[in-house]
C-alpha cells in the first residue's frame, strides 16, 4: 500500500511540477519576445543553475509520469483488496 501511494504521488508531483514549470517558461519567453530575443526551447536553457532533467518536458517524460501514477493506484487498489481479505 505504501509503495502504490509513493508511486502516485511522485508520478503526480512530476506531472504538477511539469505544468508550473511550463508556465514559467512561457513567462520567460513573454519577456524575451518583448526584449526581441530568440525564444527557449526548454527549461534548461532557461533555468541552467537547476536540475531540470527530472521534469518531464516531452511526450515521453509525460508517458513515464502517467504509468508512476497509474502502477500506483493499481498498487493500492490490489492492497486495499489484499487487506480486506
Amino acid at each position: 500500500m505504501v509503495l502504490g501511494k509513493t508511486l502516485f504521488l511522485a508520478g503526480a508531483i512530476l506531472i504538477l511540477g511539469a505544468a508550473f514549470a511550463r508556465a514559467a517558461l512561457s513567462n520567460v519567453n513573454a519577456a524575451r519576445v518583448d526584449a526581441k530575443l530568440p525564444v527557449l526551447r526548454t527549461l534548461a536553457e532557461a533555468y541552467p543553475q537547476y536540475p531540470t532533467a527530472i521534469v518531464p518536458e516531452g511526450p515521453l517524460g509525460f508517458v513515464l509520469a502517467a504509468i508512476l501514477v497509474l502502477g500506483g493506484m493499481a498498487l493500492t487498489v490490489l492492497a486495499e483488496k489484499a487487506g480486506g481479505r
